[in-house]
């Protein structure tokens, strides 16, 4: 019994680094999304109500691409070390309560 509440910690600790590092991450793409919003809408703008320091900055298209996203939530992981450690003693914990369970499990057999 012990040995499953150590891996439900684990398994609570890895979800809440791994949700945590995924809303750095959704902070991120959706200031994008939005910076290539107000550009879409500044370009409509007739050439007298722009901003005269207005930049164009030519992109067209989703901001990232899956893959991209995925490689900005592994570098956050690994970048923040709050997102990090809960995620390893996260892990830690699940194998520390899987193996409680198995020697649990053994030691009752005959």
């Amino acid at each position: 019994m012990i040995g499953i509440g150590i891996t439900t910690i684990g398994i609570v600790l890895l979800v809440l680094g791994l949700m945590g590092a995924s809303i750095e991450v959704y902070v991120q793409v959706l200031a994008a999304v939005v910076q290539q919003q107000l550009s879409t809408i500044g370009e409509q703008l007739p050439a007298i109500l722009r901003p005269e320091a207005w930049t164009d900055t030519g992109e067209s298209g989703p901001p990232f691409a899956s893959t991209d996203i995925l490689k900005s939530l592994i570098a956050t992981v690994i970048a923040r070390p709050l997102w990090l450690t809960l995620a390893v003693v996260g892990v830690v914990l699940i194998y520390l309560g899987l193996f409680v369970s198995q020697r649990q499990r053994l030691g009752r057999r005959p």
